[in-house]
């Protein structure tokens, strides 16, 4: 089966009734529509909150054919897998019964249940988590235990600390499928693993942090960021 060509798409998009009939703003998120072609993405519609540092995208990718919905916080995307569909039609129909939901979400993640193991854990209750400093250097605590935010393959971030000019970062997870915190560094944006804050206790993360947050940022920050 063959499909238009991305450039095509991008025609037609711009008179596709759903998106031109969607609101101006949605919980303090501002829609853009400026059709970019980004290689194989086509991004189509966005619903951005500069004060959140979030936005909500709508794409279409000629990598698979498929529009989806991408959810960015920070410097943390991902695409949401529960909106994937060639059909646009039907894509239609699925995210615009979904889309102020998912919205609501994002400017509000305490009102998302995150399910029972995170209640059990007391996760977003943390003391020690939730004093973190809101400075370290030029790291901001972007994301807190209190205000964690669900992110992909059962997991949920707990702890972000960005540097957004230099798109270095340092995040804490927690996920629910091993049951265990863990932690990635990001250094000019790309990915680098770390072991040093593998916990399956907010007692044993909270000893990790204490003995090794500090070095990791710093770390981070003196590192060669030539990519």
């Amino acid at each position: 089966m063959s499909y238009p060509s991305i450039e095509k798409i991008a025609e037609e998009v711009k008179s596709w009734n759903f998106i031109i009939n969607l609101p101006q703003e949605m919980y303090g998120f501002v829609k853009q529509t400026d059709g970019n072609i980004d290689g194989q993405i086509l991004h189509i519609c966005q619903y951005v909150n500069k004060a959140l540092k979030a936005k909500l995208d709508i794409i279409y990718t000629a990598e698979t054919f498929d529009y989806i919905v991408v959810h960015t916080m920070g410097i943390n995307t991902y695409r949401d897998v529960r909106y994937v569909y060639k059909e646009k039609d039907v894509f239609a129909e699925k995210l615009g019964e979904a889309l102020p939901g998912l919205i609501k979400k994002m400017e509000n993640p305490a009102s998302v249940n995150l399910g029972e193991m995170v209640k059990n854990k007391g996760i977003m209750a943390w003391k020690y988590g939730n004093n973190l400093p809101d400075k370290i250097g030029s790291f901001e605590l972007y994301i807190k235990p209190e205000k964690a935010r669900e992110h992909i393959n059962g997991s949920i971030i707990i702890i972000d600390y960005t540097d957004f000019e230099r798109k270095d970062q340092f995040v804490v997870y927690y996920n629910r499928l091993r049951n265990q915190f863990f932690a990635e560094l990001k250094i000019a944006g790309v990915f680098r693993d770390s072991k040093a804050f593998d916990s399956v206790s907010l007692k044993g993360l909270q000893g990790k942090l204490e003995s090794n947050l500090q070095d990791t940022l710093t770390y981070i920050n003196k590192t060669d960021h030539k990519i």
